[in-house]
């Protein structure tokens, strides 16, 4: 740094203005600010505080506008189920935990757990986890944290009664009326929030604040700087605020039910809330599930997707790929199957419920996976008059008549490419394809929408290098791409990756650009190599994180 405060970087090459464009060369910084970009041969190489950055690039600062950062701080306290590989797996590990970690009214807590990719798909039962449990209340939630596993404790800790629910079918039940002990949406969602809360309420101030930054610190290492929760209760809210000054990460969030993530917001969740600084208040509401989606596709989609599963039955001698695809509810209307998980079944109810919150400057968001939920999505948007103040997200599959409804509301879509290597294969034996396009970065993006490529982490990865290589790339596990139309450009990617996210959180982002501020990351080479890593994370012009060994 020189004597006046300014920065300089030089030898670089710079993702830099609107659009992104790439630059050979460097920028000066003063005050926070980008004062000046400039071209090699522009710039004096023997500058007082010049720093040579021997080819790196620099992108703009990393924005993740839907990562669950309050359940990946927690999550990071307790087991790791993604090694399972079956219900016995599952219940040595959790009577293990039982016996080793049983803390004054504590519980064992696992994420992770994937039990469709088991050879016998099949999760633990009530009974089986209780017979280990021996009164712990244990909660394992799936990787899509949509869905999870339970004890008898857990259950009664939460106060969760099926008939009390909204949906009753959110606790799986047998033919007999017993509880299975798997349970979705909004009863995890109650589990999860009630496990946190008694997680807490036995830390000081100063552990609790902890929890936050520590979650903060892995953000700045892979260069988000900026990271908003898409739902949060007002209690946490409140420790959110308190951390934020002891992080230099931007943090923000949208307002959610107290009881459940899941759960409509209500008007104490209004009253009680405190908002972030660094956005726009927001209110999160869902219209669908992650596995049971609100969506239709025609029918001879379904009719492949059986043929299909049969197949797969007869050839692997077992009979759970047909089990697993009838165990999703289907209506046949018309020449169209429709999977029937609309979480609001009137739209007038839904619309009544979100003007609470718009009425009050909120900015409006929506959990929309499948196109069913889409476009009641751009029929709430339109109702309110809500257009360039709503974010939907997810649009996990479109068709061509949902993309021209969605976009002709004009909300941002937030998509979430990083899940492609995960769940090509499932959504593949859905045989969707060429009747539904998923996720359709490039048909929205030539529709004219917004587009922001966000994470969901933990549910999906968390690097966001990793999420805009995808979109790039389509890359399945296998190397192979997952519908390589939806294919969209290395700038378009990093442009949704940063400016994007600030477009769905209602700020103002000029990226790299003279006067806007200093907020960028400094790869260690192109973003796009695999090999690529985030060496510095800067804020507002100051360097908030360094990798070790890393120039600069």
């Amino acid at each position: 740094m020189s004597r006046n405060g300014e920065v300089v970087v030089r030898n670089a090459l710079l993702w830099a203005h609107t659009p992104i464009r790439k630059v050979h060369g460097g920028m000066r910084i003063r005050e926070g600010k980008i004062v000046e970009i400039f071209r090699d041969g522009r710039d004096e190489p023997g500058r007082e505080g010049a720093v040579d950055l021997g080819g790196r690039h620099v992108i703009p600062g990393l924005i993740d506008a839907h990562r669950h950062f309050f359940i990946s701080a927690m999550g990071a306290l307790h087991g790791d189920a993604r090694q399972w590989t079956s219900r016995y797996d599952a219940l040595e590990a959790i009577a293990e935990a039982c016996r080793v970690h049983r803390p004054e009214g504590g519980w064992v807590f696992f994420s992770g757990m994937d039990h469709t990719k088991w050879k016998i798909p099949s999760p633990p039962t009530l009974e089986e986890i209780d017979a280990v449990a021996r009164g712990v209340p244990v909660l394992a939630a799936d990787i899509s944290w949509h869905r999870g596993v339970v004890s008898t404790e857990a259950l009664r800790r939460t106060g969760l009664k099926r008939e009390a629910l909204r949906f009753p079918g959110d606790m799986d039940i047998r033919r007999n009326g017993s509880l299975k002990g798997l349970i979705w949406e909004d009863a995890i969602g109650r589990a999860l929030f009630t496990m946190c809360r008694d997680v807490l309420v036995a830390c000081s101030d100063g552990e609790k604040r902890k929890i936050i930054l520590d979650e903060a610190d892995r953000c700045l290492e892979v260069g988000l700087t900026h990271v908003h929760d898409p739902g949060l209760p007002f209690d946490v809210q409140r420790l959110m605020k308190d951390a934020q000054r002891d992080t230099p990460l931007k943090m923000s969030w949208s307002v959610t039910a107290h009881e459940s993530l899941c759960a409509p917001p209500q008007t104490r969740d209004h009253e009680e809330a405190l908002h972030s600084d660094h956005a726009p208040r927001s209110v999160k509401f869902f219209l669908d599930g992650a596995h049971r989606t609100a969506a239709s596709m025609p029918a001879i989609a379904g009719l492949k997707a059986a043929y299909r599963a049969a197949l797969d039955s007869v050839s692997g001698f077992s009979p759970w790929p047909l089990r697993m695809l009838f165990e999703q509810k289907t209506i046949l209307r018309g020449n169209r199957i429709v999977l029937p998980y609309q979480r609001f079944g009137d739209t007038a109810e839904l619309v009544g419920r979100a003007r609470f919150f718009t009425d009050k400057g909120y900015r409006l968001v929506m959990h929309a996976l499948g196109n069913v939920a889409a476009v009641q999505a751009s029929e709430v948007v339109k109702e309110l008059g809500m257009a360039g103040r709503s974010s939907i997200e997810h649009l996990l599959v479109m068709d061509d008549e949902s993309l021209d409804a969605f976009a002709s509301c004009g909300a941002v879509a937030s998509i979430q490419p990083g899940f492609i290597p995960g769940y090509a294969d499932a959504i593949e034996r859905m045989e969707i394809f060429p009747y539904l396009k998923a996720f359709p970065l490039r048909s929205l993006a030539a529709r004219g929408v917004t587009v922001c490529i966000s994470s969901d982490g933990p549910c999906g990865a968390d690097d966001p290098l990793h999420n805009i290589r995808r979109a790039v790339d389509r890359k399945k596990f296998d190397g192979t791409m997952l519908d390589p139309d939806e294919r969209i450009s290395e700038e378009a990617a990093v442009a949704a990756g940063t400016v994007g996210n600030s477009v769905s959180l209602g700020i103002r982002n000029e990226g790299l650009s003279e006067g806007a501020p200093a907020t960028f990351c400094i790869v260690s080479g192109d973003p796009f190599d695999e090999s690529s890593r985030v060496d510095q994370t800067w804020i507002d012009g100051g360097m908030v994180w360094k990798r070790n060994g890393a120039k600069g």
